[in-house]
């Protein structure tokens, strides 16, 4: 371009006309390898060379020999201090990295540059121009500045990671953690640092630890490991440990990295399923598992025992094949609870074994949530009561034959009565005094007979003494108290006589007489006080001599209820106070 010419009218004129000391510079600089630029005169007109011209990119050439504002305008504000400042008082200016803002390729950004701006002296050693050599710097500024936010963003990542993170030296010594491998552990960073990863193992994890070190050593191979760490407390701590080769730019293993990751929960509720399997697989209950579209999820042993079908034949399928027909309506009904959140509470019902037969099972139902707390399933278990029901079935029919046979021994004592005692007056009497008490001892059997033959409720007692009466001549008050078998007898035939007695002679011999039968109980002490109180009935005359009801009443009772009975003649009805001592617990 300098020797093509045409520099007459150009502010440099034809470099015929030049001054020594800007031909010589431009001389130093047309065939150097370093980006050079230089700024002549007042204008500060422009000469580059080759080198420098991919710098200014689109404003090559047209900028070259022409006043350096024309073509670095955007920057202009910056680099004329610097020019002006070499010009005027001769320094040489110099910087490292030097910014500037720049549109070369028609968009705007930041350059950066190491310059040396010198002084270029005529004869007299007047300054007349600028010889700038430079150095853009701008990749490598650029590559450093994302380098350094990489480490920065890594920084902040092993720094505030959930995840212990650690680098190592090829024999164990732990050279670097960050917090949460602090945190985890329960030491201080300056405290880990400098131990061995040995020192910090459960000792039996150190021998397929060790193993599994030297292999990556040797091969550079990365390793996964569920291992154990001690805490600094003592306690163990359960984690997933990624160990990885730090290399060179040779690829030489120098170190290694470790990623722990907390599995002390997770490990927990290993065990507890670990747990829960055991004792579901070795329950005597048939436990099973269902999905709300009531399909079979799990299967126990117990399972297949009472349904007869085994894991692999039933899971998969609908619970509704265990089902009765006259029974379908239950499955959906316990789902509707279950999808309720409702858990059902055992109950007996019957289901279907492979076989065909029906099974009787107490049943209990509960819902299955899922790690996000919602309900998924249910949990059936089932409980065999065949035996049971077998056995109650048995037992009802012994006791009703026993409740017949004994029927028919009173049937056949009050014939025998009947055919021993004649049929006069006087002893007709005493036949039928004799068939009314044994028929109250018939009524306290048939109460027994309803339970188990071992007790009967004191009310269900009293009202059946009663029975042969108006129900609106009595007021029955009390607590609910169990009899044991003895105490029913005895209390039935004392009742009977005084009802009779109050039939004959007494409130119950009128119209508007009354009964008041009313009695407490002492649940830790066992002591029970009845009274029978008539009112409203003739007036009492007390009797001259004791008559076999009154004594069968003392007697009876005090033997057979560890108690005593009170009977008081009031002119205005008949009290009997009865006080028995019963077993607290029964």
């Amino acid at each position: 371009m300098i020797e093509s010419g045409g520099w007459d009218m150009s502010v440099l004129g034809p470099p015929s006309s030049w001054p020594d000391c800007l031909r010589r510079a431009v001389d130093i600089m047309l065939p150097s390898k370093a980006q050079i630029v230089l700024f002549w005169g007042p204008a500060f007109a422009a000469l580059y060379n080759e080198a420098y011209a991919p710098s200014i990119g689109l404003r090559h050439p047209k900028a070259f020999g022409r006043p350096a504002q024309e073509n670095w305008s955007e920057l202009w504000d910056d680099l004329e201090p610097l020019l002006r400042q070499v010009l005027d008082t001769g320094e040489t200016v110099a910087a490292k990295d030097r910014p500037f803002y720049i549109e070369r390729h028609g968009h705007p950004e930041t350059v950066y540059f190491d310059i040396s701006y010198s002084p270029i002296l005529d004869e007299d050693r007047n300054v007349r121009g600028v010889f700038c050599i430079v150095s853009e710097t701008t990749d490598r500024i650029r590559v450093e500045h994302a380098l350094r936010q990489s480490e920065e963003r890594l920084r902040a990542v092993v720094s505030q990671s959930a995840a212990g993170i650690g680098q190592g030296s090829l024999d164990g010594e732990i050279l670097h953690v960050n917090s949460r491998f602090c945190e985890m552990l329960g030491y201080d960073e300056h405290e880990l640092v400098g131990k061995n990863i040995r020192d910090i193992t459960h000792p039996e994890d150190l021998t397929e630890q060790g193993r599994l070190y030297r292999l990556l050593v040797e091969t550079g191979k990365s390793f996964d490991i569920e291992k154990r760490y001690l805490r600094k407390d003592g306690n163990v701590l359960w984690v997933n440990n990624t160990v990885s080769p730090l290399r060179d730019e040779a690829g030489k293993i120098l170190q290694v990295a470790v990623v722990s990751i907390d599995i002390s929960e997770r490990k927990k509720n290993q065990e507890v399923e670990r747990l829960l399997a055991s004792i579901i697989a070795s329950s005597n209950d048939a436990i099973i598992g269902i999905d709300l579209a009531m399909t079979i999820t799990s299967w126990n042993t117990a399972a297949e025992r009472l349904y007869g079908f085994k894991a692999e034949e039933i899971v998969g399928r609908s619970v509704m094949g265990l089902v009765p027909e006259d029974r379908l309506e239950e499955e959906p009904a316990l789902l509707s609870q279950i999808k309720a959140g409702f858990r059902v509470e055992p109950y007996e019902t019957k289901r279907r074994h492979k076989n065909g037969r029906l099974v009787d099972v107490l049943l209990s139902v509960s819902p299955i949530f899922d790690s996000a707390g919602q309900i998924v399933g249910a949990s059936k278990i089932a409980h065999d009561i065949s035996a049971r029901k077998e056995a109650e079935r048995l037992q009802s029919v012994l006791i009703g034959e026993l409740h017949h046979r004994v029927k028919n021994v009173f049937a056949t004592v009050i014939a025998i009565a009947r055919q021993t005692f004649g049929k006069d007056n006087s002893e007709g009497e005493a036949v039928s005094a004799f068939e009314a008490r044994l028929s109250a001892m018939a009524h306290a059997h048939d109460l027994l007979a309803q339970d188990d033959w071992q007790r009967a409720e004191l009310t269900a007692v009293v009202e059946q003494a009663v029975a042969p009466y108006p129900p609106e001549r009595f007021e029955i008050i009390g607590v609910p108290v169990l009899l044991p078998q003895k105490a029913v007898a005895s209390l039935s035939l004392a009742l009977h006589e005084l009802g009779t007695n109050a039939a004959k002679y007494g409130a119950l011999s009128v119209s508007e007489g009354k009964v008041a039968i009313s009695w407490t109980y002492d649940d830790k002490t066992g002591a029970l006080n009845l009274r029978w109180q008539e009112k409203d009935g003739p007036p009492v005359v007390p009797p001259t001599r004791k008559g076999f009801g009154s004594r069968l009443v003392e007697r009876l009772l005090a033997a057979e209820m560890h108690g005593r009975s009170t009977i008081i003649y009031d002119p205005s009805g008949v009290i009997c106070d009865i006080e028995a001592q019963l077993h607290p617990h029964v």
